[in-house]
């Protein structure tokens, strides 16, 4: 039934890839994937370190492991699959890796194929993706499988009455580092117990930005030392919010905008409907500009720093983005109300005052205002935000003194 699905999947993405530009990415990648692994593995002799990271999000979290594995292990060699196109095509020239590939779609031919030729020295799996051929190919091999940053809540299948064959792929970790010490008692309730509460590595990886600005010369043009407000990773559905909020005038703020994707046709609709004078960032500086538009990737991580608030898009639909690269920096942040409780560091950021969930344009210009006009609370917010995640950082440390303490020929 797996196989079966795995093979409907792939049948799937074919057909829609002729209207869906991600499809079609994704379908063009798995086409080639197999030429360009054959090419860079046929007279490999190192050790593969394998991570594999199913999106952008889930390569930024493990970033801080890599990072830490190639100080550690600088000898070997470093392999990243995605899943992934938007992953993918972002980072498939990223510095430091050896190699990056998509991942070949799940099966047992495909997997047999993959480890034979790449012939890891240890599997690395970033928050989610369980894929079971590959994960009892590494378990046959005895290759040693982790987990890291990973989260579970009791509503996924692996705790429900049918959920054995799900659980079964979670014993093919040799070690799985959770989040958070309630992700350990529902693993530690199906018999797991092969599991450390080890943290969540998007705190390191935002630490290291704190302590690794990167200016960039367009914004610090735009901004020129004025009040700004960042909308990150923002969907139509929370434009639909902001604009109004922005076309207010009711705060003197520069407004930075990072659309989660970038389409184009979308970006001139929005600046079409705000009334302010308006740029994007790929054109030249306009005198007088009160909103900037992010038309280019890899910014946003660097774009709040010095932010007055933030805005992080998502939730109100599929699911809140990363409000960590935004808290970091220390500004207070908002999202929409509506899906974000399954994010853990948003529930915390919301239960200690530094995060607000809003209901639409009034809500959030009310929340702003009552900080922004009380100084000290506004103040007292971003030096909070900036301890919330700096004392929650070292999840990486305790991943790399697990793997130098191993002995399966990491070393």
């Amino acid at each position: 039934m797996y196989s079966f699905a795995l093979f409907l999947y792939r049948q799937l993405v074919r057909l829609v890839s002729y209207v869906k530009p991600k499809a079609h990415l994704w379908n063009a990648g798995q086409s080639e994937v197999w030429d360009g692994l054959e090419k860079t593995f046929a007279n490999n002799n190192r050790p593969v370190a394998w991570f594999h990271t199913a999106s952008l999000g889930e390569f930024e979290q493990g970033k801080p492991v890599i990072e830490a594995y190639r100080a550690q292990f600088p000898t070997h060699f470093i392999l990243v699959t995605f899943f992934s196109p938007s992953g993918y095509e972002v980072r498939k020239h990223a510095s430091g890796i050896d190699c990056v590939s998509y991942l070949p779609l799940d099966g047992f031919r495909s997997s047999e194929r993959f480890l034979n030729l790449v012939k890891p020295t240890v599997a690395i799996f970033v928050k989610y993706e369980f894929w079971y051929f590959y994960l009892q190919g590494l378990r046959k091999r005895s290759i040693p499988a982790i987990l890291i940053s990973a989260i579970f809540r009791p509503n996924q299948v692996f705790f429900a009455w049918y959920g054995g064959f799900f659980r079964s792929l979670l014993q093919c970790f040799t070690q799985i580092f959770v989040q958070d010490d309630h992700s350990k008692a529902l693993l530690d309730s199906i018999g797991l117990s092969h599991v450390q509460v080890g943290g969540d590595t998007r705190f390191d990886r935002v630490v290291q930005h704190l302590r690794q600005p990167k200016p960039w010369a367009v914004l610090d043009q735009f901004i020129d030392n004025q009040a700004f407000m960042v909308l990150g990773s923002v969907w139509q559905a929370d434009m639909d919010v902001l604009i109004p909020l922005i076309n207010s005038t009711e705060f003197s703020f520069k407004w930075v905008i990072v659309p989660h994707e970038i389409h184009v046709d979308e970006l001139r609709k929005w600046e079409s409907a705000i009334q302010l004078p308006t740029q994007f960032s790929t054109e030249s500086p306009q005198s007088g500009a009160q909103v900037l538009i992010v038309n280019e990737v890899g910014y946003l991580s660097q774009i709040y720093r010095g932010a007055s608030f933030a805005y992080i898009g998502g939730a109100f639909g599929a699911g809140l983005h990363n409000t960590l690269e935004a808290s970091v920096y220390g500004p207070t942040v908002f999202f929409g109300n509506k899906n974000y409780t399954k994010f853990k560091e948003a529930r915390d950021l919301v239960e200690f005052g530094l995060a607000y969930p809003i209901e639409n344009t009034t809500d959030l210009a009310n929340k702003m205002r009552e900080i922004y006009d009380a100084e000290d609370v506004f103040v007292n917010k971003q030096v909070q935000a900036r301890s919330f995640v700096s004392l929650q950082a070292g999840a990486t440390q305790k991943i790399m003194n697990y793997l130098n303490e191993q002995s399966h020929g990491i070393k």
